[in-house]
């Protein structure tokens, strides 16, 4: 979302950066996306010189992105209410 001062989170489980943005950002800063967990909760970087044929691509969050699998790292409830549809 564009940055907003005056924005308050709602308590829900819409929080963090979006993968597109995580992913863009590092590679403004030399590092590219070589994959996610299945829980949807972690991404991981490696700096992209050292990424060689390690990772499969393409390096995009299209390619890694996992949808939210909060019960495998929380149990069945995230501790946020889901927020439908997402903001």
């Amino acid at each position: 979302m564009p940055r907003d001062d005056n924005y308050v989170w709602n308590g829900t489980d819409q929080s963090g950066a979006s993968l597109t943005a995580m992913t863009r950002l590092g590679l403004e800063k030399g590092y590219t996306l070589v994959g996610c967990d299945i829980s949807g909760v972690n991404s991981f970087f490696v700096r992209k010189d050292l990424a060689g044929d390690y990772f499969a691509e393409p390096f995009t969050a299209e390619n890694y992105y996992h949808p939210p699998r909060y019960y495998l790292t929380q149990g069945f409830f995230s501790g946020h209410p889901a927020e439908f549809p997402p903001a």
